[in-house]
Order: structure tokens, then sequence, then C-alpha cells
């Protein structure tokens, strides 16, 4: 199927409106707050469907953040067909998976239902990971016990 028809049918079976732009993007919001994006790769042939899980914490949070994810997608086992991307340039990770002219709509739909189930999952783990960081910053910078006697 033609990926620009493709996307059409999506928005159709979605019931909203789904056309990509004369850039070849387009995008949808789910349930209000997550963004799903679309864009043609035409020279490749391919459609790209993303939604941006967030900005990553810093510190120790952050590794840890990246080896769940990674762990949870060897091999595909909890994630496919979407697999994860990091964006160095905006500190963004990502959920991702592509469609070829050969795809056909009920494996777009179950791809779709697939992201974002996962976004919303890795959303919620993006967020337990920055309060971690949060808290570990809080702890680091707190006075401590000691430091509140006098000292002569």
């Amino acid at each position: 199927m033609n990926l620009r028809h493709l996307v059409e049918e999506l928005g159709r079976r979605l019931n909203t409106p789904l056309v990509l732009d004369a850039g070849g993007l387009a995008r949808i919001i789910v349930d209000q707050s997550l963004p799903v994006d679309f864009e043609l790769d035409e020279p490749h042939g391919l459609l790209l469907v993303y939604a941006v899980i967030g900005i990553l914490p810093a510190g120790p949070a952050r590794e840890q953040f990246f080896e769940k994810l990674l762990s949870d997608n060897l091999f595909g086992a909890q994630m496919a067909p979407c697999s994860p991307a990091f964006d160095p340039e905006r500190n963004e990770i990502l959920l991702w998976f592509s469609l070829g002219e050969s795809a056909h709509i009920e494996g777009a739909v179950d791809a779709l239902e697939k992201l974002v189930g996962l976004a919303e999952q890795w959303r919620g783990e993006l967020t337990r990971a920055q309060m971690v960081d949060a808290t570990i910053e809080t702890e680091a910078f707190a006075p401590s016990a000691l430091n509140t006697f006098m000292r002569a």
C-alpha cells in the first residue's frame, strides 16, 4: 500500500484526520498528552512512526534508566516491533518503528497500538527515574546532622 494512503487509512481507523503534509509529516495526540509523529522517508520507502518519551535525567538515574530500557529490548523481547532511540542533541529518549511499502493496515494498527502502550509505560519509568535523580540531588546537598552542631 502507498505509505501516504496507509497514513490516511490509519486516521480513518482511529477516527481522526491524519494526512501527511507536503513535507511528509503528520502528528496525532493520543489521550491529549502523547504526541505520535509520522515522517515519510521517501528515498528509503519507509514511514517512520515515533513518540518522544521525554528528557533523560542526569546522574545515576540516567544509567539505570538506560540499563532497564536496553535490557527490556534485548532481541525485541518486550518491545517489538518498537525500538528505543536516543537523540543526543535534545537529550530525549523515544520509541519508534518503521513501515515499508509492503505494510498492511492491520499490522500498522497493531504496531501503533504497541507504540502507544509502550510509550505510556516508559513515560512512567522515566518519571520514576527523574524522581530518583531529584531525591539523590536533594540528599547530596542536604545538610547533615553533624553540620548543625556548633564547633568551638
